[in-house]
């Protein structure tokens, strides 16, 4: 009987590492309905801390970076109760932030700041309002006039 319930151990420790890997394989490609579909199984599921680790940068790449449409399932995930895990989340985001404001690129800084105002996180949200204040990119100083009137930043 315990050998029994031990297999089932091992077969269950082994079936979830490799639905995790294959998580990670659709979000690291360049399929937007692969990423749908990994998200939603990220959404619904529960991780170990190590796997969050993992996940958190590549949400917040997606979230940032990738196809518009999925960005709403990638903050779902970062405010997902699997991912109440406001430390891990800060850390990632703040480490990554400096390259994101490196970009220049006026759409990554629209979803940063719609990012920062989901999650709440006033200093790094004040940090790129300053940003876009101050470029010479009407387009990025925008951002910073749409975002100060409509949100009160």
């Amino acid at each position: 009987m315990r050998l029994i319930q031990n297999l089932h151990i091992v077969y269950f420790t082994l079936e979830k590492q490799i639905i995790f890997e294959q998580i990670l394989l659709a979000l690291n490609n360049d399929k937007p309905n692969e990423h749908i579909t990994a998200l939603r199984f990220i959404r619904d599921g529960s991780f170990k801390d190590l796997e969050l680790e993992i996940l958190t940068p590549v949400l917040i790449n997606i979230a940032v970076n990738k196809n518009t449409d999925n960005l709403i399932f990638a903050r779902q995930c970062l405010v997902n109760s699997a991912f109440n895990q406001d430390r891990t989340i800060r850390e990632k985001l703040t480490s990554m932030f400096d390259d994101f404001l490196k970009s220049e690129n006026q759409y990554k800084y629209i979803r940063l700041a719609e990012l920062l105002f989901f999650l709440d996180y006033k200093d790094l949200r004040k940090r790129l309002m300053e940003k876009c204040k101050n470029s010479k990119d009407k387009d990025i100083v925008n951002i910073y006039t749409e975002f100060t009137e409509k949100y009160d930043f």
